[in-house]
């Protein structure tokens, strides 16, 4: 097992308003940069998806105080799949630290939570038809 995957930490985002703003930066830098989005405009739409009790809600992997990167558990995630209720989505990790396992912790903890909320079925939302990141 990687050594950085061991001493990962998880936390939801509604736990650490500290790091809405890199989260914000992040999926922006990502995903966000079409016209009439900005950063601040990503960070009213994740205030949005503070849950701690139901999805939306955001995970946060954490190493030693620091937030290396996060994933989505959405409800309804893809509008031409509305019979597919819950998803695992927008998984980003930190450039340094692709490739040490944090993507795949994040992916773990995301089936561990809907487990826990009682979800039988958790679908992948990805615009990489190959699996992208989550092929491994």
């Amino acid at each position: 097992m990687n050594l950085l995957k061991e001493i990962l930490t998880f936390s939801l985002l509604a736990d650490r308003p500290d790091a809405i703003r890199t989260v914000a930066e992040w999926d922006y830098e990502e995903w966000g940069k079409v016209p009439g989005n900005s950063v601040q405009r990503t960070i009213e739409r994740i205030n949005d998806k503070l849950n701690r009790d139901k999805p939306p809600l955001y995970i946060l992997a954490i190493s030693k105080g620091r937030v290396l990167g996060f994933a989505q558990f959405k409800r309804n995630g893809m509008s031409i799949y509305p019979e597919k209720e819950f998803w695992l989505g927008g998984t980003f990790v930190s450039p340094q630290f692709r490739g040490c396992g944090v993507g795949s912790a994040l992916a773990d903890r995301i089936g561990a939570v809907a487990k826990d909320f009682g979800v039988k079925d958790l679908y992948l939302q990805t615009a990489v038809l190959d699996g992208g990141l989550y092929r491994r």
